[in-house]
């Protein structure tokens, strides 16, 4: 029989097994895509508590999403029998509200604080401006509010970043920036920013409270480390200095989230931080097929900034990459359909092992649009989430109000739902009262019930404010006394909010279903003490809406009868029989945006190693010559990336019956002519006579094919193939049209290939 150790190291390699009994001291685990690293992270948490007999509680597990947690929790399980609710394995923004929660009160937190999501941010922020009179048309809330979350990231408050001051758009985000935090404050809320800030601020100010939690957690585990931000490494730093028993595990190949501040050289450079670190490559994959491998290698391989390390398989050589050229985002949605009925029905693969992934989320419109008209079934990734729909949020907010008075966010969001004659002009004048005096819209209401303030208010609204103020204190003087579903039913039946729903005919019963869900979902809080069931409930509820939503959900795998629609962000993590990945078009993948910048460039390149990696068996790449994006419609050209993979591990399709106009005017015109044969092309029109218009392909004598992106008369900007963006004068740029909105007879050869077979 075996013994512990035995059992969680077996059928692990040398090098996982290496990683699973290096337990003492730093370790950086490299674990390239599909090399076991969640197996390995499972095991040796088992290892930790079974063999080396730490105490479970003594150990904290990091990960990005609760569906990692999860799972990771439960792979450890099996291994080894523990006390398990002891294991602590939790996501960055969980494990801070925890800390928060219990010693928040040294940085100025109440205990029972609100977490506030992008929707109540967003709220914030128009009342910023409003409180400020700023002009919202004259400046982006979504602007300042990425600008404050940058600061936050780099640990500025808003009375240090008003002394570096030093233009009027700084000084305008400056005044909101300081204007969103106190309503905040004042709201005992924070955001998401605000739990790695505020618990790096107590980490680092309160060496009592630092020690406190270094004493608890003698071993750290933190995936995804290339994903961690400047505030997560900093406060990873100050939790392990003490023990110096830290394992991150991580790729710098699959960094894609510098838009959230993700900084892989928190990965790369971990010897630096750490100098005794010991390093561990797990580049063994065990999804792929050699081919895919070897396209992923000979991709990511051009970036320049990277850790060496090339992915090799034992897994039989496969089938070589499909690469679909189409005519437009019809044919190509068309054309990839048919080639997954054709797996489905032919191959016997069930379609929840098959995706289609894209760049953008407004590429999944024709695949949905299809997918209904064939009757095959789809899941969207990326869609309403379960906590963002409107029926769930309004009852949260209603238990948000009780776990704490002061959210003004939750209070203005169902202060007139169901509706109760509040209007809005009389909300308008609530909040200026409570600007004015510093206060919550809670403590407003308060003082108008009691008769010590009515504003500007009509006897009228007077009165339903009190009626409003009695229904919050009649929930408030028994929620104390009640679980969460009762409490849930409680505020269900004082509100008449079922009624309020049904009203909607045709979205009444999935409303009230999903009432129901809500319920179900707080039954697993039974039993805890009522003092802390809503704060721990309203936690939860927080950390899944906000963290999952940035990898498609609590739960992304659909059943055996749906098939996949996700972007390329969203699919990380994830592994699939066969992927499609479309859309491989310069100005898509890459994105437009990252053409001509090099960090923003090997993101993107790093995007589709993501992408590609994905495949287990089989993977597919298409592109579109002409394409409806933003509103233009323009020619195409393909991405630079599937020129990147050799040509042997490539076989490409040329798909018949285009459907675009523009391609089809071309065939009905030249229907009896003869192609001409590859590898030719004949430039047309002289640039003496030509408009360089938006979407127009080119030719430059040095940079050579291009599109143009930008026209403003007399100059504009093109996006070359291996050059990327270049600003030209019309008049003088040694330019020839390719393409101009319609296609030419001896430009054809390049979408049409006669002697290829159509797919």
């Amino acid at each position: 029989m075996k013994n512990v150790s035995e059992t969680i190291l077996a059928g692990l390699s040398d090098r996982q097994q290496q990683a699973v009994k290096h337990t003492e001291g730093p370790l950086l685990l490299v674990a390239g895509p599909g090399s076991g690293k969640t197996r390995v992270m499972a095991h040796r948490l088992a290892y930790l508590v079974g063999v080396n007999n730490i105490p479970a509680d003594r150990i904290l597990a990091v990960t990005f999403t609760n569906k990692a947690a999860r799972e990771l929790k439960e792979r450890c399980e099996r291994l080894v029998d523990f006390q398990k609710e002891l294991l602590q394995v939790r996501t960055f923004h969980g494990f801070c509200a925890r800390v928060l929660r219990f010693d928040g009160d040294y940085v100025g937190i109440p205990r029972e604080f609100s977490i506030f999501d992008e929707d109540d941010q967003k709220k914030v922020i128009r009342r910023s401006f409003e409180d400020e009179n700023i002009d919202i048309k004259q400046h982006s809330p979504g602007t300042i509010l990425n600008t404050i979350s940058r600061l936050k990231n780099s640990t500025k408050m808003p009375d240090e970043f008003a002394r570096e001051v030093s233009d009027y758009g700084q000084e305008i985000a400056s005044r909101i920036y300081s204007r969103y935090q106190s309503i905040l404050d004042v709201s005992n809320a924070v955001d998401f920013d605000d739990l790695l800030l505020k618990t790096f601020i107590l980490f680092n100010d309160h060496k009592y409270v630092l020690d406190k939690y270094s004493d608890r957690f003698n071993y750290i585990q933190i995936d995804e480390f290339q994903d961690t931000n400047p505030l997560q490494f900093k406060v990873s730093k100050l939790l392990s200095n003490k023990n110096g028993n830290i394992c991150v595990v991580g790729d710098p190949d699959q960094s894609i989230y510098s838009w959230r501040y993700a900084d892989p050289s928190n990965l790369t450079d971990f010897k630096k931080s750490f100098p005794k670190t010991t390093v561990i490559t797990l580049d063994q994959s065990y999804r792929s097929t050699k081919n895919i491998l070897d396209a992923a290698n000979s991709l990511i391989v051009n970036n320049p900034d990277r850790t060496d390390k090339n992915l090799w398989t034992d897994n039989d050589i496969g089938s070589k990459i499909a690469v679909y050229q189409t005519g437009s985002e019809e044919d190509e949605a068309r054309i990839v359909l048919d080639e997954i009925q054709r797996l489905n029905q032919s191959e016997n693969t069930p379609l929840n092992e098959i995706a289609i992934m894209y760049r953008v989320n407004a590429q999944s419109r024709a695949f949905e649009v299809l997918c209904q008209r064939l009757g095959i079934r789809y899941r969207l990734i990326g869609g309403v989430k379960f906590y963002e729909r409107k029926e769930v949020k309004d009852v949260l907010a209603y238990l948000r109000i009780v776990n704490n008075k002061s959210d003004d966010a939750a209070l203005l969001r169902v202060i007139n739902t169901p509706r109760r004659g509040i209007s809005d002009k009389t909300v308008a004048e609530i909040i200026r009262m409570a600007r004015e005096n510093n206060t919550s819209v809670f403590s407003i209401i308060a003082e108008i019930y009691g008769g010590k303030l009515t504003g500007e208010l009509i006897p009228r609204a007077i009165k339903s404010i009190k009626e409003f103020f009695e229904l919050l204190e009649g929930i408030f003087d028994i929620s104390d006394q009640l679980d969460i579903t009762d409490l849930i039913n409680f505020i269900l039946e004082r509100t008449d909010y079922i009624s309020y729903i049904r009203r909607d005919e045709d979205k009444g019963l999935d409303r009230e279903e999903n009432i129901n869900e809500l319920k179900a979902s707080s039954d697993q809080y039974t039993g805890i003490d009522t003092g802390s069931q809503l704060s721990s409930f309203l936690e939860n509820v927080a950390l899944v809406s906000n963290v999952d939503n940035l990898e498609g959900g609590d739960d992304v795998r659909p059943s055996s009868e749906d098939l996949t629609l996700i972007t390329l962000h969203q699919a990380k993590g994830l592994e699939y029989d066969s992927v499609f990945l479309v859309g491989c078009e310069e100005g898509l993948l890459p994105h437009v945006m990252s053409i001509g910048e090099p960090d923003s460039l090997e993101e993107e390149r790093r995007i589709c190693y993501v992408g590609i990696t994905r495949a287990k068996n089989n993977l597919y790449l298409s592109y579109s010559l002409i394409r409806r994006f933003r509103g233009v419609t323009g020619g195409q050209m393909l991405s630079r990336f599937v020129n990147e993979i050799p040509e042997n591990l490539i076989t490409k399709k040329y798909a018949r019956g285009f459907s675009h106009p523009l391609i089809n005017g071309y065939l009905k015109n030249s229907s009896n002519r003869k192609l001409p044969s590859p590898n030719t092309r004949s430039l047309v029109d002289e640039k003496s006579t030509v408009k360089f218009s938006k979407g127009t392909k080119v030719k430059h004598d040095i940079f050579g094919d291009g599109i143009v992106i930008k026209d403003q008369g007399h100059e504009g900007e093109v996006v070359f193939l291996k050059h990327g963006v270049k600003r030209l004068m019309w008049k003088y740029a040694p330019l020839i049209v390719i393409e101009k909105n319609r296609r030419t007879e001896n430009d054809f050869h390049d979408f049409i290939d006669p002697e290829i077979d159509t797919a």
